[in-house]
């Protein structure tokens, strides 16, 4: 993929180290739950250094041919290397061998338990320069002192201690449409008397799923492609998705995106709690004057724009990891992956994608008692959008994706609040202009697979990518 270096087929390399917890670490004949042990395997190596970082991403890249990673993507290499991680997983991994408990559920328990969040204190210095970040998320050490009238050194050490204590990390939003890559997300309920793990399977081996998410707590769960080359492609898509629709599904709701948002209000957490946002009882009021001052960012899907080259989908790809890394660290991730680009080159880019509009910045974070997890569909017209985007763009954590079928929203929000937050949102059902509300209570947020890793097969040129039109029918992964 442009300036990648020739590389053996992941596929076909084996690789070989050790760890000193190799007897806790069994071999299992299902290759689904040997998925999570080779990743605990990983994980522990890079603890211990018994393999290098070079090497553990390479045996990621044998971990994604399996095909659960597509349905819960797991990489051990971007989990920060830590003490407490590491003997929780020790821990799980000895009860596992205490009970004999090798099981896919049991082992991925086992490694998901090992890095669950633990709640941190955060001080009042930490809350002011993360509420600085909410509204500039690439600000300046400078800047920001500036603003908060401190030192610099004292906004890199809160910044650092956010980081380790409260899982901070600066994400972007990429406008991967510029790339001719269209994002489609299916809600659905499955017919009854039909094996989910056989559906899921069939959705991780199709190989343009990006995510999928379903709940023992709820019947409706969703599905994440993306399409290369869509306008070509997309009635090959419907077209099987409607044969599978028949058979599979009691219910499917395809929303082709349009818009992307998130946004984040820390100014809700006072004195260790948080506020609901003001007068939320009358957000949604139909006869309230919306003020488009109020209005959250938006991410527009602009469409392709053939004079970007692959360089340009690698450099915005990876600065989705960390968009206030230097350009001298995304140098140095690019390289150990195969990618040769120097910071000027990062930082020109960089720039590039920001002076055309296809980048939005946002924060992801772990603050106290923020522990309930939404996510809602909402299939409305056009005319209520701006009401329901201006409500939600109060809430302390939200992402949106907007589709010209409705709004998909995923939030945080604190446990004491979760009830009046939920209500708020199954209350839309009563508006005009509002169709449905599907909620989806889920445990924790859930990744993704990454856009390199959906990429990694295809050349790009001109804007179109190397896919064989074919290769969109979904039908034949779904025939059991």
């Amino acid at each position: 993929m442009g300036s990648e270096k020739a590389n053996p087929d992941p596929s076909k390399v084996q690789i070989s180290f050790s760890t000193p917890f190799d007897d806790l670490i069994p071999k299992l004949d299902e290759p689904e739950a040997q998925f999570y042990l080779d990743a605990i395997r990983i994980y522990l190596g890079l603890c211990e250094g018994s393999i290098t970082m070079e090497m553990a991403l390479k045996a990621v890249d044998l971990l994604k041919d399996n095909p659960e990673y597509t349905a819960y993507p797991t990489n051990p290499t971007t989990i920060a290397v830590n003490q407490r991680y590491k003997l929780k997983m020790l821990e799980n991994l000895k009860t596992l061998n205490k009970f004999n408990l090798f099981t896919k559920s049991s082992i991925k328990s086992a490694y998901n338990f090992a890095f669950l969040i633990e709640e941190a204190p955060i001080s009042n210095t930490d809350l002011s320069v993360l509420s600085v970040l909410t509204k500039a998320p690439t600000i300046s050490l400078v800047e920001a002192s500036n603003i908060l009238n401190v030192a610099p050194r004292t906004i890199a050490r809160s910044l650092n201690r956010l980081q380790e204590r409260n899982h901070l990390r600066v994400s972007c939003l990429v406008d991967f449409s510029a790339f001719n890559l269209q994002s489609v997300m299916m809600f659905f309920t499955v017919q009854e008397g039909l094996d989910w793990d056989l559906i899921e399977r069939g959705f991780s081996q199709y190989p343009f799923t990006k995510s999928i998410l379903k709940t023992t707590m709820t019947d409706v769960g969703y599905v994440t492609f993306l399409f290369p080359n869509y306008e070509d492609n997309k009635q090959i898509f419907n077209s099987s998705i409607k044969r599978v629709t028949k058979t599979i599904f009691d219910y499917t709701s395809l929303h082709y995106q349009t818009h992307s948002g998130a946004v984040s209000n820390v100014d809700l957490f006072n004195n260790d709690k948080w506020d609901l946002p003001p007068n939320i009882e009358d957000m949604l009021k139909d006869d309230r004057e919306l003020d488009p001052k109020n209005n959250p960012p938006i991410l527009d899907c602009s469409g392709v724009k053939p004079e970007l080259k692959i360089e340009d989908y690698i450099i915005a790809s990876q600065i989705q990891m960390d968009a206030r890394a230097a350009p001298s660290k995304i140098s140095e991730s690019l390289s150990i992956k195969g990618f040769d680009f120097d910071s000027k080159e990062v930082s020109t880019i960089v720039r590039k994608l920001q002076n055309r509009n296809l980048l939005s910045h946002y924060l992801m974070f772990a603050l106290p008692r923020l522990s309930s997890n939404f996510c809602f569909e909402i299939t409305c017209n056009d005319e209520y959008k701006p009401r329901i985007l201006e409500t939600i763009g109060r809430f302390p954590w939200t992402m949106y994706y907007i589709s010209s079928r409705g709004i998909i929203v995923w939030t945080m929000t604190p446990g004491e609040h979760q009830v009046e937050y939920y209500q708020l949102f199954r209350a839309l059902e009563q508006k005009p202009g509002v169709d449905s509300v599907n909620p989806i209570m889920t445990i924790s947020q859930r990744g993704s697979k990454s856009m390199l890793d959906l990429t990694r097969n295809m050349t790009y040129q001109n804007g179109r990518w190397s896919v064989d039109p074919k290769d969109i029918d979904i039908s034949p992964y779904m025939d059991f």
